[in-house]
Order: structure tokens, then sequence, then C-alpha cells
């Protein structure tokens, strides 16, 4: 900490506003609201703060990212800062559609009760369909995704099909651009939907827990064996995009289409990172989702068999690191997708296209959840917790005309309070954070973990595990060699140097 003597004789004229964090013995680091950072010594912070920088080698370095005052500072700083948040303009990006609360699984760590596969009244209908795509297209974004998500949405596969087709034909109409996601356990596809999906360039996202036993533990599937159905599965979309790039004369070999699939961590996976990894990579598959538990549904009841302390999965997570980062020293194009999502804001001048991290969070303003009987919900997790018995983060439902469902998305007064209770801005501790440029804050993980949806600092669980990673990140950054891997994971210099790698 910086004593009020010392910060009162800060020259504010000249030294541009920062946060900082003493990460050894003698290296202090330090930020400021563009996300740029740099390294001092405990010697150079000390003369950077009191203004003792005659001759002194870092000068040129803190001018240009803006923690020196220069003669266009406050031009680039608002140039700088309206680049990285310029996500505030568009609302909403991400429309996930639940077609059904069906699903032919039991997860063991499943956010809330699945229907069973005989309550087909719990599938959308085509006239909700239409209203939800109706409403969707008439929000402000020119640019967006529709997602099907939740539970299993091949049980519904008509409405999915009804819904990719109503939306292009609007979408050639109203000039707008639409990009489809699928999340599935992919035990109901054929080849007759993996044609249609390839052919409407729906991007397919899974979940992969490892081996055998431990995905078939997580996922319970007792008509057939989950893990042999999903890595067939994956096998063959990934072998078809393959194919679609060879017979593609454009396709220049940097960016490959892959099936995305997610990690669900247990206690079961802790011990095994390296087997993990390995597994995904036979998979073709390029790049692992190192996502801890959420404190919803059977996970939070399960505690015994499923979870695992702060400090085992920041241990996991590590070493996870560590052989990440081995492998890709020998050329194996292989990222981890949390890492990813920090460094791109780290070493780049926007923010990733990435709904959570970020302030305020993606509820409601970027990511709205239609549920099967049109009722939206904030997010996706908000929609889980009325499966829980909870709807107070009910948005509104749809209406019979798509301006009524717009303005009261709008106007509701879950969109004021979620706006509220995730801007870091306001937020004590959040706010003096060195991370604070790069972390958010989850309303509900909040609400779940203290019944209030503003976080607390000094008990926030997530923050502890956000903290552990940008740790670890800074600590890495200052080697060169980890730096340049880091920088081919997000696409920071030239892309012709990942033609050296195996892209994986």
């Amino acid at each position: 900490m910086l004593n009020l003597q010392t910060i009162k004789s800060l020259k504010s004229d000249k030294i541009g506003f920062f946060r900082f964090k003493k990460i050894d013995k003698d290296t202090y680091l330090v930020t400021n609201d563009i996300a740029r950072y740099t390294y001092l010594t405990e010697k150079e912070f000390w003369d950077f703060i009191s203004w003792n920088l005659l001759s002194w080698p870092k000068y040129d370095e803190l001018v240009s990212k803006k923690f020196i005052k220069d003669e266009s500072y406050e031009d680039d700083m608002i140039k700088a800062f309206a680049m990285k948040n310029q996500f505030l303009a568009y609302w909403p990006t991400l429309h996930i559609i639940v077609t059904t609360l069906r699903c032919n699984h039991k997860c063991q760590y499943c956010h809330a009760a699945v229907a069973p596969m005989t309550a087909k009244e719990m599938d959308m209908t085509e006239d909700t369909a239409k209203k939800v795509v109706d409403a969707i297209f008439y929000t402000s974004a020119l640019d967006f995704t529709i997602e099907f998500q939740w539970w299993e949405s091949l049980v519904n596969w008509d409405i999915v099909k009804f819904i990719v087709e109503y939306a292009n034909s609007k979408a050639k109409v109203l000039a707008k651009n639409v990009t489809y996601a699928l999340v599935t356990n992919l035990t109901l596809m054929d080849d007759e939907k993996l044609d249609y999906i390839l052919k409407n360039n729906i991007h397919i996202s899974t979940s992969l827990d490892w081996d055998e036993e431990t995905h078939n533990y997580n996922r319970t599937f007792k008509e057939w064996n989950s893990f042999e159905k999903v890595t067939y599965w994956i096998k063959k979309i990934n072998d078809e995009y393959k194919k679609l790039e060879e017979s593609d004369s454009d396709f220049d070999g940097r960016v490959k289409k892959r099936v995305w699939a997610l990690l669900t961590v247990t206690k079961k996976s802790l011990s095994r990172y390296k087997e993990i990894i390995d597994t995904y990579i036979d998979l073709w598959i390029d790049s692992i989702f190192l996502r801890p538990l959420n404190p919803y549904g059977f996970a939070a009841a399960d505690l015994k068999n499923l979870w695992y302390s702060d400090e085992e999965f920041i241990d996991f997570y590590k070493k996870s690191m560590e052989y990440i980062l081995e492998l890709n020293r020998k050329w194996i194009w292989f990222r981890e997708n949390l890492s990813s999502i920090y460094l791109y804001k780290m070493l780049t001048e926007k923010d990733p296209n990435y709904l959570d991290e970020r302030s305020p969070c993606w509820a409601c303003i970027w990511q709205v959840a239609y549920n099967y009987d049109g009722k939206i919900y904030s997010c996706d997790e908000w929609r889980m917790l009325w499966r829980m018995g909870d709807s107070n983060f009910l948005m509104t439902e749809v209406k019979e005309t798509w301006e009524e469902t717009y303005k009261s998305m709008i106007e509701s007064e879950t969109t004021k309070v979620m706006v509220q209770a995730s801007t870091l801005d306001w937020l004590p501790g959040y706010n003096d954070s060195v991370y604070k440029p790069f972390i958010w804050v989850c309303p509900i993980h909040s609400y779940k973990t203290s019944w209030n949806i503003i976080p607390n600092y000094s008990k926030d669980h997530k923050k502890v595990l956000d903290y552990a990673v940008l740790d670890f990140l800074f600590e890495k950054l200052l080697s060169d060699e980890n730096k340049s891997i880091f920088e081919k994971w997000v696409w920071v210099r030239d892309k012709s140097v990942l033609s050296q790698c195996e892209i994986i």
C-alpha cells in the first residue's frame, strides 16, 4: 500500500492512473484501465511514483502504455478505452434457446433436474419458436449467435431445424448475420442430422470428461455407453471438418474448425490432468476449457463425490497449464481456453468475444435465455435456478409482437439489477484490484453462495480461482518463451508462425 503522503505527492499531471501489486520481492505488476500492464523492479517502481525518471530505460514503454502522460494521452486513452469496451454498443449478441427440457442423461453435476424423455409437454412449440426468433431479430445487434442448449437439443430436432430455417429467411430480409451453435451430448446424432448441421454451418459443442470410467460416472446414461457415443461422433465430425477444409481452395490451414468439448472438473479429474489432455489431443480437439464446478443443482448436493477445495483446483490448473506449455514447446498446438480469454485481454487492444469475464457481466445485456415455454431469463444460469424453484430473475416472456417483447426485456427490473450488481467500478475491493481490467463478477454465483447478488470481495470464492489463474499467467509472461507461446494463442503475431506448429 502507498501511504497518504505518497499518494498526495504523486504528479498526477504526469503520471496516469494505475493500480499495482507486488508479485515477488523485487517485482511490481502495474496495470491501468485500458488493460495495459508492465513489470517494474522495486527501484523502478519508486522512481516512477516519485518522478525520478531521468535517462530511465522504462520511460518510453510507460509512455506508450499510457502510464505516463504525453501530449496525446487524453485522446489515446479515450480511443483505447472505447476499443476495449466496444461491446457496450451491442445488446444482446447471444440468444440461448432451450428447445426442450427432456434429456436422455442424468449427469451427476447437472445444474437442475432434467425432464424424462416421455415429458413431451416440455418441448418448445413452433408457435413459441417463431415468436422467439421474431424477438431475437428485432434486438439491436447486427451480428449475433443463436445457441441451442440444455437439456438435449437433438430431442426436439424438428424445432431446431424450424428455427434455423426461419431465422435464415429473416436474416436475408433484415440484413443481419446469424451464427448457430449446438450444445449436445451427441448420443442422438445420426448421419442425416450431421449432414444438416454441416450444410448450415452450425458449430458443435459437447461435454467430454476424459476417460470412459470418469465420463460415464459423471454423465449417467443407461441406454448405451455415453463415452463411446460421444467419442465416436467427435472423431467423425472432426473428420468431416477436415474433408471440408481439404476441398476448400481458399482454406489456408490457419484456422481449423473442431468440435468444442467442455470438461467439467470433478474430484475424479484432479490427479489425471495429463491423461485428460492427451485424450483431447487424440480426438483432434485443439483446446480444453478447465472449468470448475458451479454451486448449482446436483453439483451442490453431491459434495462428497464431486467437490474439491480451491487449493486442489488451483493445483490442478497449474499442473495442466505446465503440461500444455510443455506440449507447445514441442510444437504441438494446444491451448487452454480460460487462459486464452485472459491473455486476449492482456495482449491485444480488444476484449474477446466471450460474454463471461466482462463488467458488467453478460446477463440481460449480451446474453438472454429463452425457455421452452417462452419465458425469458437474464442468462441460462438464472433459467437453471428457475428449474430449482427460484423465479426471481425472470426478465419477461415472449409477447404477441416483437416490439412488446423487446420493450419489456429492456425495461425489466431484472435487467437493471443485473447491470448494477455486476459493474466493478462501484464494488469495493474489485475496483481497487490490479486485476480490475480483466475480471468480472457473477451475481448468480454470489446469490447461490451468499444469498446476495452483490458480491463480498473478502468472501468471493470465484475471485480466488480467477486471481490464481491471473497470478499464474502474469508470472509466466515474465518469460519471453512463454509469452511467445501465449501470443500465438491469441493470434498477436503473424499467423504464418502457426504453420510451423502441429495444429491439432
